[in-house]
């Protein structure tokens, strides 16, 4: 093995116009923590053409990084929401959980071992699904849940 395949691969980037050195791949969280951006803040990578940036989500899945990528921060909840049993949500992460949008249905629950939900999901798109206890789903705006007490009481 050289000396050179135990190196790091080490890329620059640039974040609000700054540039930075770091090793790809790399983490969104060590993307958000490298250029300072605070909670208030998302992180989007500058994409080609006619298409919107692409959201780094702030956790730890890996981002590959290319030579002189730009990258820009915007307020969080830039425009995404969804809806839940008719209520509009503000919403700033790329996916939700079965357990956030309960929680967002009904905050004061009732929860518990024997309580279910049955939790659907409708893109804009058209496109359909449920959630299940312990999964996830991707979020576009104005996406609509609709969440029902599925308790066979």
């Amino acid at each position: 093995m050289t000396s050179t395949d135990m190196t790091e691969k080490r890329v620059r980037i640039h974040v609000d116009q700054h540039p930075y050195h770091l090793p790809t791949p790399t983490t969104g969280v060590a993307l958000y923590e490298l250029a300072h951006i605070g909670a208030e803040l998302q992180l989007y990578k500058e994409v080609r053409g006619d298409r919107e940036d692409q959201l780094i989500p702030r956790d730890d899945h890996e981002v590959h990084l290319h030579e002189d990528e730009h990258f820009h921060s915007a307020p969080a909840n830039s425009g995404v929401t969804i809806f839940v049993n008719t209520q509009p949500f503000p919403w700033d992460r790329h996916k939700i959980s079965y357990d956030e949008v309960v929680k967002l249905a009904f905050p004061n629950g009732p929860f518990g071992a024997d309580v279910k939900y049955a939790v659907m999901w409708t893109k804009p798109n058209g496109e359909e699904g449920a959630l299940r206890v312990g999964q996830n789903v991707a979020v576009v705006n104005e996406m609509a849940f609709d969440v029902r007490n599925a308790d066979k009481s």
